[in-house]
């Protein structure tokens, strides 16, 4: 939505995203785009920090009633400058561990063992993907990957024929790299990473829960870093006797499009697999590739190096298998 006011940007977001997944949040979108003292507040902060994600986030952080809209805006209208602390002060890091289940049918392609390395990792749920069992809803009936008794179980339905695996890919070493990494035992960054789950949506709440706790009993290593001058040193650091797969899910959209195609470079001449879930605006190279936007709608581009292999509900919850091969 780059170049649109803000306004129009909710409007969009109200239609897109919040249409047929949050309807209190529809409603609350809608409502900021038609109050302008709402929108002159957002229209002093910088792009990132007027997102609706961000500021619905920051609004539940301090207990505002964001199901009641007319409500939540009189309250934001008298609490500006904590909310406005609050939005520069704190991300959007979802960290939506349900995406494992659009990725592990691409890594489960790469040969065995792999090294994992995650780009925006957060609190590095996704580095996880071994620990989580899966249920795929298939056309030809329920696939089971994983032991059913394992704390966190991901469903997802399935158009088309991905290649599941019998179980998840073996992974030999693993390590996140984030400018902000989240640790899953502190109370307060729990607390914010459950103020971003949308407040129709009790599942992700409770599978965000059940991945903190396993990531607070056994914590994967994680970096501090950026995206392009920290990640050649990990990539020196990964064993060599395993294939080595930079991972990345909604993570690129909050960088410049120079930064993408450098970052997406860097692999290249490394010889290192990209394995990525991003909004379809993102990563132009691969546009051709798409079927019809009309088609597209809101979900992810799931990829492997340079080619689309399939198309992923955002949270993870659905998986249209485009790749014939």
């Amino acid at each position: 939505m780059t170049g649109v006011d803000t306004a129009t940007e909710y409007r969009e977001w109200a239609a897109v995203l919040a249409h047929g997944s949050s309807p209190s949040y529809e409603r609350l979108a809608r409502a900021v785009a038609d109050d302008p003292a709402t929108v002159r507040f957002l229209d002093e902060l910088t792009p990132a920090q007027r997102q609706p994600n961000l500021l619905f986030a920051a609004l539940r952080w301090h207990g505002a009633p964001v199901t009641d809209p007319p409500a939540c805006l009189a309250w934001l209208a008298g609490h500006r400058a904590q909310v406005r602390r609050t939005v520069r002060t704190r991300r959007t890091q979802t960290n939506e561990v349900a995406r494992c289940a659009l990725l592990l049918p691409v890594l489960s392609r790469l040969p065995a063992p792999l090294a994992l390395i995650e780009v925006g990792t957060a609190a590095g749920l996704g580095l996880r993907l071994d620990q989580w069992a899966y249920r795929y809803v298939t056309p030809d009936g329920d696939s089971q990957i994983g032991a059913a008794d394992r704390r966190l179980t991901l469903t997802c339905a399935v158009e088309g024929r991905p290649p599941l695996p019998a179980a998840p890919p073996p992974i030999a070493w693993r390590m996140g790299l984030d400018q902000q990494p989240i640790d899953p035992a502190d109370p307060d960054a729990r607390r914010w990473l459950s103020c971003l789950i949308w407040p129709e949506h009790t599942d992700r709440a409770a599978a965000l829960t059940a991945a903190l706790d396993q990531a607070a009993r056994t914590p994967v290593p994680i970096r501090r870093g950026d995206l392009l001058a920290d990640l050649p040193a990990l990539l020196d650091e990964a064993p060599t006797d395993a294939t080595v797969a930079v991972v990345h899910s909604v993570t690129l959209a909050y960088v410049t499009e120079s930064v993408r195609y450098r970052f997406v470079d860097l692999l290249r001449r490394r010889g290192v697999h990209r394995v990525g879930a991003e909004g379809p605006q993102v990563l132009p190279h691969l546009r051709s590739q798409l079927p019809p936007a009309s088609e597209i709608g809101n979900q992810l581009v799931i990829s492997l190096d340079d080619s689309v292999l399939a198309l992923g509900q955002m949270h993870g919850r659905a998986l249209r298998w485009l790749a014939t091969a």
